[in-house]
């Protein structure tokens, strides 16, 4: 966030520096090759199954479609050849028990990894049809957000202003909130205005420092004056399952940008998160904080990162709030949209000259959408009674201009949560309703 200080507590942190290890040996002795060609006629195409994808993850029982037969996973895996990885497919004849063909309306070309789509090319990936917003090589429908939108009910044309659905797990409107863990006594996360729908627990900063010896980040608890450490498990848990809510591990913050130069440093990233999450008990996403001041963001490494997550969890989020002028993130955050590896940009409009300037607003906001597409873009207010931040009056007329030139918007948030309630929830009450 932009920030000019943080105070700090002490209190037990997750310190999670996992060591990535890989298993190197046989995965057993394949089948003559006239077995195979046996066992494939045995086992024929199963309609509504999906074409085997190389470097898919499938989980044990999934069933696809490879070369002119079905075959199931008798074990999960990254997308191990079917006729070669015979440890981890077998040949499956139950098709009489697998989905009915898709209706003939929906019948069009399965979607092929590699192959260039043109703008309006409508596919079939995984049982549901995918039209290309945009042209491109092949990216993954489920994935590449930016470039392919589901075609609603295989119409004869798409909506060309749909209101936005879900993006995984992302709910259609975001109302956010920043939850930072320096606060002594914060109120509980389950107790926090039903009107967020999105919580980010901020920050996760790097090991050693800025800008981070190993590539893991830790996360400290907030204090527990309320509370609020004490049920953090419990309550993210009650907050993700009961109230309907996303819980995103914001990663960085003011003074700590990450550096991923090679793999390794990436690889460890993962594992830390991956630790976190587990102690967490699960968590929706991650917040890209991590190129603030001179750091320059490892987009390559980064959209790795992301893509590996969301891999490992579906529907996982990945968000990032960029400074509105920067050149540096606007470049960063267009290339992670197009490749998938990023749900929506976040620009922060607070704690800066002109920041809290409804036209400076309102005129940068236009420059994301054309960037990103309106579906991709979070508004960030700052609602307190500083410098360079605005009061609720001033966001609301704010808010409903941005709204008027851009109905499909996905959101807004606020920076802080523990400000807005000592302010009686201005953003949550007020702005927060108008989002939604």
């Amino acid at each position: 966030m932009l920030l000019n200080s943080a105070t700090t507590v002490s209190g037990l942190s997750f310190i999670l520096v996992a060591i990535a290890t890989s298993g190197v040996g046989c995965l057993g002795a394949g089948s003559p090759q006239d077995e195979i060609d046996v066992e494939q006629n045995e086992s024929a195409v199963c309609a509504g199954a999906p074409e085997w994808q190389s470097g898919q993850w499938y989980d044990e029982g999934t069933v696809v479609n490879y070369e002119g037969a079905a075959y199931i996973a008798e074990h999960g895996n990254p997308g191990y050849s079917p006729t070669v990885s015979t440890y981890f497919w077998e040949p499956y004849t139950g098709c009489n028990d697998s989905p009915g063909p898709v209706d003939d309306a929906c019948s069009y070309p399965q979607w092929t990894e590699g192959a260039w789509y043109d703008e309006g090319a409508v596919v079939s990936y995984e049982g549901s049809a995918y039209i290309a917003e945009h042209g491109n090589p092949g990216y993954i429908p489920t994935v590449s957000t930016y470039f392919w939108e589901p075609y609603a009910a295989c119409s004869d044309s798409p909506d060309p202003d749909p209101t936005p659905g879900p993006i995984g797990a992302l709910p259609a409107k975001v109302v956010g909130g920043y939850y930072p863990n320096w606060t002594p006594s914060p109120v509980r996360i389950r107790d926090v205005n039903s009107n967020y729908n999105v919580i980010y627990l901020f920050a996760a900063t790097p090991v050693g420092g800025s800008p981070g010896t190993t590539g893991a980040v830790t996360w400290t608890p907030p204090g527990d004056g309320r509370g609020a450490a004490t049920n953090l498990k419990a309550d993210i848990q009650y907050a993700r399952t009961t109230q309907g809510r996303k819980i995103i591990l914001s990663v960085g913050g003011a003074g700590a940008g990450m550096s991923f130069p090679n793999r390794t440093k990436s690889q460890t990233f993962v594992d830390s998160v991956v630790g976190i999450y587990n102690d967490l008990g699960g968590f929706d996403g991650i917040d890209w904080n991590t190129f603030e001041a001179d750091q320059a963001p490892d987009t390559a490494e980064m959209k790795w990162i992301s893509l590996e997550l969301k891999r490992r969890y579906p529907g996982f989020l990945i968000t990032s709030p960029p400074a509105p002028w920067n050149s540096r993130d606007k470049t960063f955050c267009k290339e992670m949209v197009e490749a998938g590896a990023m749900d929506y940009a976040a620009p922060q409009y607070y704690d800066g000259p002109d920041l809290d300037q409804q036209s400076y607003i309102v005129n940068n906001v236009n420059e994301w959408v054309g960037l990103l597409g309106p579906t991709h873009v979070v508004v960030g207010f700052g609602i307190w009674d500083q410098p360079n931040y605005m009061s609720v009056d001033e966001a609301i007329p704010t808010w409903n201009q941005i709204e008027s030139n851009h109905p499909t918007l996905r959101g807004a948030f606020d920076w802080q949560i523990h400000t807005d309630e000592s302010l009686g929830w201005p953003f949550a009450n007020r702005v927060g309703p108008l989002v939604q």
